[in-house]
């Protein structure tokens, strides 16, 4: 019986690296949803009185431009929901299927930074301006493009 190869330690622990910050992505937006039921609720479009509060994002795509005011630490893909756009996300925002990829037109800096399992799906060619919408947290202002793939 011929043996196996085994696999190069390199691989090994960057496998666990990914698996563990996917985990941990995980564990934060579930303590964070338990702790703010409703991170959403202060969703209002931008022109509202209360403009002073939250984070500006705007977003463009097929639907036309919808600019409105969340609390920081909510995803793109939530915000498109707030905004009543449709954000295809085929595996239901876990990051397993790369149909939520958006284009970041402003305000990059003001995301969260890419991780494990984002990079993974991300070409190289898409990382430059290109995020996952179910991973990228929005920390400030910033907009978005929403292209149309399918």
């Amino acid at each position: 019986m011929a043996e196996r190869p085994a696999l190069p330690f390199r691989v090994l622990q960057r496998s666990l690296r990914a698996a563990s910050r996917a985990g941990s992505a995980v564990l934060d937006r579930v303590l964070r949803s338990s702790a703010d039921p409703e991170p959403l609720a202060n969703a209002r479009p931008a022109d509202s009185r209360q403009s002073a509060q939250g984070v500006s994002v705007r977003l463009e795509g097929a639907e036309g431009v919808r600019e409105i005011r969340i609390q920081p630490g909510v995803t793109i893909l939530e915000a498109a929901r707030a905004a009543d756009i449709e954000l295809r996300s085929y595996c239901g925002g876990n990051c397993s299927c790369g149909t939520c990829r958006v284009e970041i037109v402003e305000g990059a800096k003001n995301l969260s930074k890419m991780e494990g399992m984002e990079e993974f799906a991300l070409s190289s060619e898409h990382r430059e301006k290109g995020r996952l919408a179910c991973q990228a947290q929005i920390l400030g202002a910033v907009r978005v493009r929403i292209p149309d793939f399918f």
